[in-house]
């Protein structure tokens, strides 16, 4: 999973990297990618210097290039080094090729081209993702044109992945392009908590890149973290509608029992209910997990049962929307999954909210004095 994100507009002599404009540029011998140092050292390694320095400021990464345009990714071994007395740091090791059955892939890119790096490591980088973006290439000419104004000037800056997935989404980027290999996190934490479109849509995006029991391991304690922030956030929540005499009483149920089909109940109006909570970073409209044991207590009856639909996660809090008793829609779901062959059973559905069945949106916020 991608850690940190840049952009960086490329000169003539970072294009040297590949073996076909080295050959026909007069642009050096430098044959890497600079590594501006004000945000690869400065900003996402600050100590890299102490890293390097015991291995010979040579750092081994696995290194995918993807691009221009929907290519597929290569994958590559290659170094990130430091001569002495150089600021900067450099992506370097043996040229890139065209490959044999796309003999003039990389020769479209020019001189103030984009490129977007996704590093992975915490301490240092051992992966690194390079999405080309070429001027030239009908498919990537909408985010060099979008992205160029947020770099302006600048050779390289830090880059927010919501900002990048927002402009995809603006721009309608195609699924099979290779920028969502930068941005599908919240795509594969959903994956490791096994909601299914999630799943597909990473699958889709990855165009042949792999990810390793590590990557996933990291995905499912994301998608528990968000999980347990969520909580937190609407235990708050309840915690002021009981000083506003909004609530009578309620329980968090699934901070005592882990495994409970319901995470809290709520006494209002002297009456009993139950409410669920699915947490995302992203927004309403994103897909939710609902195992089959949360859709039996969902149907059972005995206490109206609602979803609440944490959004927009982030540290400064999230948004909810809560949504009205769901004891049908569990009825119905379980119903038609009696029509299964026999021997088959049904362990979870994805759900997409329906904007109809949840009511208006509730801002939500931990205490000032709630540490991390």
């Amino acid at each position: 999973m991608i850690d940190k994100l840049a952009l960086k507009r490329l000169t003539a002599s970072d294009l040297t990297f590949f073996a076909w404009h080295f050959k026909h540029r007069s642009a050096g011998n430098q044959k890497a990618i600079n590594l501006n140092a004000d945000v690869f050292k400065d900003q996402f390694y600050p100590s890299l210097e102490v890293i390097a320095r015991n291995r010979q400021y040579k750092l081994g990464v696995d290194l995918w290039v993807a691009g221009p345009a929907v290519a597929r990714p290569l994958n590559l071994q290659r170094k990130i080094i430091k001569g002495r007395g150089y600021k900067n740091w450099r992506l370097d090791g043996e040229f890139i090729h065209n490959p044999t059955d796309e003999p003039d892939r990389f020769n479209v890119l020019a001189p103030g081209d984009l490129v977007l790096l996704g590093f992975e490591g915490e301490l240092s980088p051992d992966a690194v993702t390079l999405v080309f973006l070429a001027n030239a290439a009908e498919k990537d000419e909408p985010l060099v044109g979008e992205l160029s104004n947020i770099l302006g000037r600048q050779r390289m800056i830090s880059l927010e992945p919501d900002t990048l997935r927002s402009l995809c989404e603006r721009l309608s980027v195609s699924d099979s392009h290779p920028v969502w290999q930068l941005v599908m996190d919240d795509d594969f934490i959903e994956a490791g908590a096994g909601i299914a479109t999630a799943v597909e849509r990473v699958l889709v995006r990855s165009r042949g890149a792999t990810h390793s029991l590590h990557d996933l391991h990291k995905a499912r304690q994301a998608a528990e973290h968000i999980g347990r922030f969520g909580e937190e956030l609407v235990d708050t929540y309840l915690q002021s509608g009981m000083i506003a005499n909004e609530i009578t009483d309620y329980e968090w149920v699934s901070d005592k029992n882990a495994i409970a089909p319901h995470d809290f109940r709520v006494l209002r109006d002297k009456k009993w209910e139950k409410l669920e909570v699915k947490s995302t970073t992203g927004s309403f409209s994103r897909e939710y997990h609902l195992p089959r044991s949360e859709l039996r207590d969902m149907a059972s009856g005995n206490e109206p049962y609602r979803i609440g639909r944490v959004y927009e996660c982030n540290e400064d809090g999230a948004k909810m929307r809560i949504s009205r008793n769901l004891q049908l829609f569990g009825e119905t779901v379980l119903e038609a999954c009696r029509a299964l062959p026999p021997g088959v059973a049904m362990d979870a559905v994805t759900v997409t909210p329906d904007d109809a069945v949840f009511g208006s949106e509730i801002t939500l916020s931990l205490p000032d004095d709630k540490e991390d």
